[in-house]
């Protein structure tokens, strides 16, 4: 959406912070799948290390799954943890937009 939030109003505040949330719901799958991935190149590089010289191979391949795994699970909890905190400014914001005119301080 906007890059400056001050000219939306408390409506598309709150329309952007729904979209905003099915994306953190999307990307929390993702974490998900990253993690089960990573799970998975733990068994192969253990399977694959603990047998004989034709497993190694194998072996070094679920080392590098779990590895990325690892990565991409530790990059898209920033990207959660960002959002979330995108999305409270974005509450905040749209709560000040929505607030009586009684109750803004007067200059």
């Amino acid at each position: 959406m906007a890059k400056n939030k001050k000219h939306l109003n408390a409506a598309a505040l709150l329309e952007e912070a729904r979209l905003q949330q099915g994306a953190l719901k999307q990307l929390r799958a993702w974490q998900r799948n990253a993690m089960v991935a990573s799970s998975c190149g733990v068994v192969l590089a253990w399977w694959g290390l603990t047998g004989g010289r034709t497993r190694l191979v194998l072996g070094i391949a679920g080392m590098l799954i779990m590895i990325l795994g690892i990565l991409c699970a530790a990059v898209i909890g920033l990207g959660i943890r960002n959002g979330r905190r995108n999305v409270e400014q974005l509450l905040r914001a749209a709560q000040a937009k929505e607030k009586p005119a009684f109750c803004k301080p007067t200059a």
